[in-house]
């Protein structure tokens, strides 16, 4: 989760009045609802689908950058990369040597193929050169921006947030359930249609400094978001039992075991011989364990450790010196659980819905 450098209008708002869980707040483009501090159940399912639960046992978890999904992001560079040349090598004269038939020249598919082979080899050549460093760029610099960071310890016996802002060796300790989190939806038109943008973010206080500072993720839906933090939400509150496991490293190993797992489907017939078929092309095309290989290296390349100076900060506690939950979370807590037992869920109890001011922008929009 990256560190925002630019703040968003709800993080303004957050520097000049601190929020509570379930308040909504518009701007100019959308809306946040909080989710904390005093971080009450969402009543949704815990999820990490990104692969951020990088470190996790009794005393603390370590949100952070893993490797997942590097596999994917270099089976897409090459996927583009090799559609350019197919396109340009294959298709395209292919297409160009059909009109052939019906030609009033007489020529032969074979002279409108070549016709068109040897332009489109040195075009792809070229565009190929221009999508790979494109491709190497990102995946380099995703991979190296990862190990400039440092992971946010959540220590759940201590109740409290470690956060190490970019460039910095001196932590921000925040008390858990003073911590800011919110979920946000931003919207803008293109013209036809609605554009809707959700960031699942943080802010921490920084006494020393007197700043604010900020961390927001992109999330698919507000589902993911919400899973997000309510992983994280119970991992401090139940312990790790109840919480995602910590993100599995992609590797050669994972292709071997995504290869094993087609052949069972396919076994028991939950996939086709034509399924088969296309996930043999699609992984000859993006290269094979090339991919996997990738995810190898980016694994050897972590975030940026911990100081020594935050070490005993982060050592397991005496039961007895656990902290306890405060009377407000636990009041707060028992009534909307009370609430989801009745068939609520967390926006109709607070009264926000980001997917319906999606939908009620959208047909403002079309209105106009």
């Amino acid at each position: 989760m990256p560190a925002s450098d630019n703040d968003t209008i709800e993080e303004i708002n957050i520097k000049l009045q601190r929020p509570t869980a379930g308040e909504v707040r518009k701007f100019a483009t959308g809306e946040a609802v909080f989710l904390a501090p005093l971080p009450v159940p969402t009543g949704d399912t815990p999820m990490d689908l990104d692969g951020s639960f990088i470190e996790i046992n009794e005393s603390f978890l370590d949100i952070g950058s893993s490797n997942f999904n590097k596999a994917f992001q270099t089976q897409a560079m090459i996927g583009l990369v090799m559609a350019f040349i197919i396109t340009c090598v294959v298709i395209g004269p292919l297409i160009i040597g059909l009109t052939a038939f019906g030609d009033p020249y007489g020529r032969s598919f074979t002279d409108n193929f070549l016709e068109f082979f040897f332009p489109g080899l040195e075009f792809a050549m070229w565009g190929a050169l221009g999508f790979s460093a494109m491709g190497i760029y990102v995946i380099l610099s995703s991979t190296f921006n990862k190990t400039r960071s440092r992971p946010i310890r959540f220590h759940r016996q201590r109740r409290e947030v470690c956060f190490f802002p970019n460039g910095s060796d001196d932590p921000v300790i925040q008390p858990w359930e003073e911590l800011v989190a919110w979920l946000s939806v931003s919207t803008e038109s293109t013209g036809e249609s609605i554009i809707s943008t959700y960031t699942f973010g943080m802010a921490f206080d920084d006494p020393k400094s007197d700043k604010v500072h900020f961390v927001n993720q992109g999330v698919a839906t507000p589902l993911h978001g919400l899973g997000k933090w309510e992983a994280i939400r119970v991992y401090m509150e139940k312990g790790p039992e109840f919480c995602p496991g910590q993100a599995p490293y992609e590797g050669r190993h994972t292709f071997d075991k995504e290869r094993q797992d087609m052949h069972e489907e396919y076994q028991h017939n939950e996939r086709s011989a034509l399924g088969v078929g296309w996930w043999y092309l699609t992984h000859l095309i993006t290269w094979w364990r090339f991919p996997y290989w990738v995810a190898e290296w980016d694994h050897r390349f972590s975030m940026k450790s911990l100081p020594e100076s935050i070490a005993e900060w982060s050592n397991p506690l005496p039961s007895e010196q656990w902290v306890k939950p405060s009377s407000a979370l636990n009041e707060q807590s028992a009534k909307i659980e009370r609430a989801f037992a009745q068939g609520q869920d967390f926006m109709t109890y607070f009264k926000a819905n980001l997917s319906k001011t999606e939908a009620k922008e959208s047909a403002d929009s079309s209105a106009l």
